[in-house]
C-alpha cells in the first residue's frame, strides 16, 4: 500500500469522504448534488420509502407545500420578482383596457303574475285542456317561458315595435338581431319582477331595445292569452249567440207592434201632460205658501200701528220693510234724545217741549210708513189669490187629460202582453248564458299568464365595459397568482440554504445565533480569534449565544453539547473551540473534545505535540481492547484559562465507528460530566456513518452548522430527522460565515449571494472603544463598523475603511476568507 492512512481519511482532492469528491460531500449527482435517488437526491432525503416527502417545502410537486409561512417567507425574498410579474399584469390590463371596444348597458323590467283558479284542475273541465301548466313557482314558470320569449317569433315582435316606437331610426334588422342576442332576462331573487338587459355600443339603441323587449312581452303574451281564453269558452259562447239572436227576433216584433199602435206617442203625450200636471200643483202651493205668509204680514202690520214697540217682531220680508225699519230708527232715536232731556229738566222746559214736539213727528212718520206697507200687502194678497184661482183650474183640466191618456195607454200595452213575456223569458236565458260565458272566461283568466311592464329603460350614460375595476382587477389578482407560482417553484427547485426565513420555515429549527465572516486566512487564527480580540463582531456574537444557552430555557440541555455540521467546511471545529473558549473565558471549566476522529483539527488549531499515549482515538482503542484508560491524562493544557483539550491522530490502524460504537465512549462521557462545566463535543460531519447519532443521544443537546449558499436543506432535514427519532435533543442551528456591513438587510450582496446582516445604532464598552450593535431577523446580532479610539471620530472612520479595504484585497488574493 502506497499508505497506511485509511481510505475514508483521505487528504487529497481525491479523497473520498472528505476531500472533496462527488462521492459523499462534493457537489456530485451521488449525494449532496440534490438528484441522486439514494440518500439526499430522491431516496433517504428525498422523497424515498424511509423518510417520505423529504424537506419541509417538498410535496412531490413543482411548487412544493404551500403554507402561510412559507409563502410570506418567499415573498419577503423574492418581492421584487412578484413586483415585475404585478407591473407586467397592470401593463396588460392596460392594453386590454385601452383595445376594448366601449359598452352601454340598459335594463327594463316587467312584473310576471300567473292567476290560478281554485276550483283545481279537476274542476276546470275545458279550460285544464286550454291552459298549460308553466309550473308550481315563479323560478319554473320563468324557466319555462323563456324559451318562447327568446323565440324567433318574439324577436320579430321586437324589431316590429322597435320600428313602431322610433320609425326614423337607420338601423338595419341585422345589427337589431344581432344587439339581442347578447341581451338577458333574469327573474329578481324572491320577486315576480324580470330584468331585460341589452348591451350595445350605441346607449340610445340599448335602450330601446330593452323597452322594446318589454312590451313586445307584454302584446305576445296577450295574444297567448286571448287564443286561450278563447278556445277554453268557445262551446259555451256560441250557445250565447244563437240566444241572442232570438232575443233580437223577439225585440224586433215588439219595436214593429209598438210602431204600428203609436204606444212610443201614447207615452210621451203621457208624460208631457205629467210633468205639466207635476208643474202647476208645486205651483199652487207655492202661491197658497205665498198667500198664508201675506195673511200673517197684514196682521202684524196692524198690530204696530196700534202699538208701534211691537215692531220687533216684524218679520224682514214684510213689504216696504227697509222703509219702515228707517222710520223705526229715527223713532227711536227722538224717544231716546227726550228721555235724556227729560232727566235733565222739567216737562215745560222749552228744550223739552222742543224734544216732544220731534218724537211725535217721528212717531207719525213711522206709522205712516207702516200704514204704506200694510196697503201694498193687501194689493199682493189680493194678486196671489187670482193666481191661484187660476192655476187650480189648469190642474183640474190636466187631471182629466192624464186620465183620458192612460186609458189609452192601457188599451194599446194589453196587445203587448204576450210579446212582452216571450221577450223577458228569452232575455233572461240570455243573460243566464252572458253569466255563464263571463264565468267561464274568469276561470279561464284565473290562470292567464299577467304581463306588466314596469321601469322602463333609461338611456345609460356610463358604459358598463370594459370595466377597469374588473380588468386591473383581474390582472393584478392574475399577475400575482403568476408571480407567487413562480417564486413558489424557484424556492422549491433551490435547495440551497438562502436566509433566516429558510431555516425556520423551511426546516422549523431556531436559530440560536448568526456568526459574522471574520477575514482570516488561516483556520487555526479564526478558532483564537476570541482571544485575540474580545470585542470583536465575532467574539460579541459567540458571546450572545453563550448567554442565550445559559438562559433558564437552555441552562439544562447545554452542558455536554455536540456541535454538527451535514458537510465539511461549515465552520464546526472553529465553532465548538469558540464556544469553548467563550465558556472559559467566564470562569466555567470547560473541556473541548474532537471527536472528529477520522479527521482531527485540534492538532493544528492549538499547535498540540501528540503521542499516540495522549491520542483520543488510540486511547479508546486501547480500552475498548481491554485497557484500562486514565482519560485525565489524555488532557492538554492549553494557554486560556479553564479551558482542556482532547484531541487525537490520524486514525491509523484504527476503526473510529467501531470505537464510537463501543462501551468505552459512554463511561468518557460519565468521566467528562464529573470533572468539567461545560464539555464541548467537536463531532464528525454528519453522513452516511452513525458516529454523530450515537454521540449526539450521549450528549444533553446537539446543535446543527449552517453556511447561507453552502448548506443544503435535505442534508440538514436528514440530520434533524435522524437525530430526533435517535432521542437527541436539537436545540437549533448556528448560521455561520455571515458577511457583515453597515446595511440593514440580509439578502445577496453580489453574484456569489453572500448574505450581510444589519446592524444599527452604537453601544459604547471601556474607555476609548466604541462598538455598535442592533438586531435584524430572528435571532441575528449586527454590529458597528470597527474600534478604535474615539478621540478624532472621522480620523478613525478613515483608518477603519482602509483598514477594511486591505482585508478585502487580501481576502481576494488569498482566495477568501477563512470559513468558520
Amino acid at each position: 500500500m502506497a499508505s497506511d492512512k485509511p481510505l475514508y481519511y483521505g487528504s487529497s482532492s481525491s479523497s473520498p469522504s472528505y476531500g472533496g469528491s462527488p462521492t459523499y460531500y462534493g457537489k456530485g449527482p451521488t449525494y449532496y448534488g440534490g438528484k441522486s435517488p439514494a440518500y439526499y437526491g430522491g431516496g433517504q432525503y428525498g422523497g424515498g420509502p424511509q423518510y417520505g416527502g423529504g424537506g419541509g417545502a417538498d410535496d412531490g410537486s413543482i411548487v412544493g407545500t404551500i403554507t402561510i409561512g412559507r409563502m410570506l417567507r418567499v415573498i419577503s425574498q423574492r418581492w421584487l420578482s412578484v413586483f415585475v410579474f404585478l407591473l407586467v399584469g397592470l401593463v396588460i390590463a392596460f392594453a386590454v383596457y385601452r383595445i376594448s371596444p366601449t359598452i352601454y348597458e340598459a335594463s327594463s323590467e316587467f312584473t310576471m303574475d300567473i292567476r290560478r283558479s281554485s276550483g283545481g284542475a279537476a274542476g276546470r273541465g275545458a279550460l285544464a285542456e286550454a291552459m298549460p301548466d308553466f309550473g308550481n313557482n315563479y323560478a319554473e314558470i320563468f324557466n319555462t317561458r323563456i324559451s318562447a320569449w327568446r323565440s324567433d317569433k318574439i324577436v320579430t315582435k321586437i324589431v316590429q315595435q322597435y320600428r313602431a316606437n322610433h320609425p326614423a331610426s337607420t338601423v338595419s334588422d341585422e345589427e337589431i338581431i344581432g344587439t339581442l342576442g347578447g341581451s338577458k332576462l333574469e327573474l329578481q331573487r324572491n320577486s315576480r319582477i324580470i330584468t331585460i338587459t341589452v348591451r350595445s355600443k350605441t346607449p340610445a339603441l340599448a335602450a330601446a331595445l330593452a323597452n322594446a323587449y318589454a312590451e313586445a312581452i307584454e302584446a305576445f303574451t296577450d295574444e297567448e292569452n286571448k287564443v286561450r281564453c278563447d278556445k277554453a269558452v268557445a262551446n259555451i259562447h256560441s250557445n250565447v249567440e244563437k240566444k241572442r239572436r232570438e232575443v233580437d227576433k223577439i225585440a224586433k216584433q215588439l219595436l214593429d207592434f209598438r210602431t204600428a199602435n203609436k204606444v212610443d206617442n201614447l207615452h210621451s203625450s203621457r208624460d208631457t201632460v205629467q210633468q205639466g200636471l207635476q208643474k202647476t200643483t208645486t205651483d199652487i202651493l207655492a202661491l197658497e205658501t205665498e198667500e198664508t205668509q201675506l195673511i200673517e204680514w197684514e196682521k202684524m202690520l196692524a198690530a204696530v200701528q196700534q202699538d208701534p214697540e211691537s215692531y220687533g217682531n216684524l218679520s224682514t220680508g214684510v213689504p216696504r220693510a227697509q222703509e219702515i225699519a228707517t222710520e223705526y230708527r229715527a223713532f227711536q232715536d227722538a224717544s231716546s234724545e227726550y228721555q235724556s232731556i227729560l232727566v235733565a229738566f222739567t216737562e215745560n222746559h222749552p228744550e223739552v217741549i222742543g224734544k216732544k214736539k220731534t218724537l211725535e213727528i217721528a212717531r207719525q212718520r213711522f206709522l205712516d210708513a207702516a200704514q204704506r206697507a200694510l196697503l201694498t200687502g193687501r194689493s199682493m194678497l189680493q194678486v196671489t189669490r187670482n193666481q191661484l184661482a187660476n192655476l187650480k183650474a189648469k190642474q183640474e183640466d190636466l187631471r182629466n187629460e192624464l186620465a183620458s191618456v192612460e186609458q189609452r195607454i192601457v188599451l194599446a200595452e194589453s196587445g203587448l202582453g204576450q210579446l212582452d213575456a216571450e221577450f223577458g223569458v228569452a232575455n233572461r236565458v240570455l243573460e243566464g248564458l252572458i253569466m255563464d260565458e263571463n264565468k267561464a272566461r274568469l276561470d279561464a283568466e284565473s290562470i292567464n299568464e299577467i304581463i306588466t311592464v314596469g321601469r322602463p329603460a333609461n338611456i345609460p350614460t356610463k358604459p358598463v365595459l370594459p370595466n377597469p375595476a374588473i380588468i386591473f382587477g383581474a390582472g393584478v389578482v392574475l399577475s400575482i397568482a403568476f408571480g407567487l407560482l413562480f417564486v413558489l417553484v424557484l424556492d422549491n427547485l433551490e435547495d440551497t440554504v438562502i436566509n433566516l426565513a429558510d431555516i425556520e420555515g423551511r426546516l422549523a429549527l431556531k436559530v440560536l445565533a448568526v456568526l459574522p465572516h471574520v477575514r482570516r486566512k488561516k483556520r487555526e487564527q479564526v478558532a483564537k480569534f476570541l482571544v485575540e480580540d474580545k470585542y470583536s463582531q465575532f467574539s460579541e456574537a459567540v458571546a450572545g449565544l453563550r448567554n442565550l444557552l445559559e438562559s433558564p430555557r437552555y441552562e439544562s440541555l447545554s452542558r455536554c453539547m455536540l456541535v454538527i455540521s451535514t458537510q465539511p467546511g461549515e465552520g464546526k471545529t472553529i465553532t465548538s473551540t469558540s464556544i469553548a473558549i467563550s465558556y472559559a473565558q467566564t470562569g466555567k471549566k470547560t473541556l473541548l473534545a474532537d471527536f472528529d476522529l477520522r479527521r482531527p483539527r485540534g492538532l493544528k488549531v492549538w499547535n498540540l505535540a501528540l503521542t499516540k499515549e495522549k491520542s483520543l482515538s488510540h486511547a479508546l482503542q486501547r480500552a475498548n481492547d481491554g485497557e484500562d484508560i486514565d482519560f485525565s491524562s489524555l488532557v492538554n493544557k492549553v494557554e486560556i484559562d479553564n479551558l482542556d483539550v482532547l484531541s487525537s491522530l490520524p486514525p491509523e490502524g484504527i476503526s473510529p465507528a467501531t470505537i464510537l460504537g463501543s462501551r468505552i465512549v459512554p463511561e468518557f462521557f460519565e468521566w467528562a460530566r464529573a470533572n468539567y462545566d461545560k464539555i464541548i463535543i467537536d463531532s464528525p460531519p454528519f453522513g452516511l456513518v452513525g458516529d454523530v447519532v450515537s454521540l449526539a443521544v450521549l450528549a444533553d443537546s446537539a446543535i446543527i452548522m449552517c453556511c447561507p449558499d453552502r448548506t443544503h436543506f435535505k442534508p440538514i432535514q436528514y440530520c434533524s430527522r435522524s437525530l430526533t427519532e435517535a432521542g437527541a435533543n436539537i436545540l437549533g442551528v448556528i448560521v455561520n460565515d455571515v458577511e457583515v456591513s453597515t446595511a440593514s438587510a440580509f439578502s445577496p450582496s453580489s453574484h456569489r449571494h453572500r448574505h450581510k446582516y444589519g446592524y444599527g445604532g452604537g453601544y459604547g464598552y471601556g474607555k476609548g472603544y466604541g462598538y455598535g450593535y442592533g438586531y435584524g431577523y430572528g435571532y441575528g446580532y449586527g454590529y458597528g463598523s470597527g474600534y478604535g479610539p474615539r478621540r478624532n471620530k472621522k480620523k478613525d472612520d478613515s483608518t477603519t475603511e482602509k483598514k477594511t479595504d486591505e482585508a478585502h484585497a487580501a481576502q481576494e488574493a488569498g482566495g477568501g476568507g477563512t470559513t468558520l
